[in-house]
């Protein structure tokens, strides 16, 4: 018998997005995101500084739910490349996990060393187009890119520096329809968004099986836009999502026809679904792109400073930007 070989790297995905602040009306004429942002992060630093490690928790406002406590670990702006670099750590509540040492079979409870237990995310931010890009890490445990946006808006909004009423964070796509069928589980929503015309220059079965409900309504009414959203969860619960057979039996099948007859795609103005996968992760499906990525291979256990991180991930990023801007 074989000792099997053990697996000396490990990918990390990093995704991109688009993050956008909107300023109070009164100052829309002095404040952009770029200068936003840069007010934000001073105010980091300069708490830092005092001391200050500016713990926010992102669940405050919702009874019964878990405390998702938040701060910025590193920071730094690179004034010369435009950028800015920083990781933020989640404090991880709920039961502790434990250490085993090495040939030793037995468990170490963590809370005996003391202090809390935290998992760490690294972010980049390019500000050096027309664009505010951010790159970040997906670790399933850590935090996420809705907690690093909304760790942002907090200290740029009301409580801290008042410079931000909103923000707007939108995700970077690329395709697969075959990822998608083979990963998805439970559809959670849908926006889907077509011309009436558009409907008319559709494969006959395809819009018998698929949208003839849309046709009629557009036929009665004669909108310049039809859209179909649903929503099979209640936004922001996080209370579990009953499979929604029918809707994932239609999606599915949309998407097989999307793959034989593809002339339909050309035909949306948006067909957007997000969907829960087979991991329980919620994923969203752009017909006409999948979701831009930076994949780096690391070693199994091997951690990173962020400057380190960085550093090995800045060649793919610049060629990135290269592209997105060409």
């Amino acid at each position: 018998m074989t000792t099997p070989k053990k697996k000396k790297v490990r990918e990390v995905k990093l995704y991109l997005n688009t993050l956008k602040f909107v300023p109070y009306k009164e100052i829309e004429s002095t404040h952009t995101t770029t200068t936003i942002l840069k007010e934000v992060f001073t105010y980091l630093r300069r708490e830092r500084n005092e001391g200050n490690g500016l713990l926010i928790d992102r669940h405050a406002k919702q009874d019964k739910v878990e405390p998702r406590e938040l701060y910025m670990v590193s920071h730094r702006i690179m004034h010369k490349e435009r950028r800015i670099r920083c990781s933020m750590a989640l404090l991880r509540k709920g039961k502790q996990p434990k250490l085993k040492p090495k040939s030793k079979f037995k468990l170490i409870p963590l809370s005996s060393i003391g202090g809390d237990i935290v998992e760490e995310t690294h972010f980049f931010i390019d500000f050096s187009g027309s664009t505010c890009i951010i790159c970040s890490e997906y670790n399933h445990n850590g935090p996420r890119l809705k907690d690093f946006e909304y760790y942002l808006r907090s200290i740029a909004g009301p409580s801290d520096l008042k410079i931000a009423r909103a923000t707007e964070l939108t995700v970077l796509y690329n395709n697969t329809v075959e990822k998608t069928l083979a990963q998805m589980q439970n559809v959670l929503s849908m926006d889907i968004k077509i011309k009436p015309s558009n409907l008319a220059k559709m494969d006959v079965d395809v819009k018998k099986n698929y949208y003839s409900a849309m046709e009629g309504i557009g036929k009665q009414f004669k909108p310049k836009f039809l859209r179909l959203k649903n929503y099979f969860q209640v936004p922001g619960s996080i209370a579990p999502v009953d499979i929604n057979y029918e809707a994932n039996d239609w999606f599915k099948g949309n998407l097989k026809v999307f793959k034989s007859k593809k002339r339909n795609i050309k035909l949306f103005e948006d067909f957007e679904v997000k969907y829960e996968d087979i991991h329980g992760d919620e994923s969203i499906f752009n017909l006409s792109k999948t979701r831009e990525q930076i994949i780096v291979e690391v070693g199994v256990q091997q951690d990173f400073k962020n400057k380190d991180f960085y550093n090995l991930v800045e060649p793919a990023l610049s060629q990135f930007l290269v592209d997105y801007y060409a």
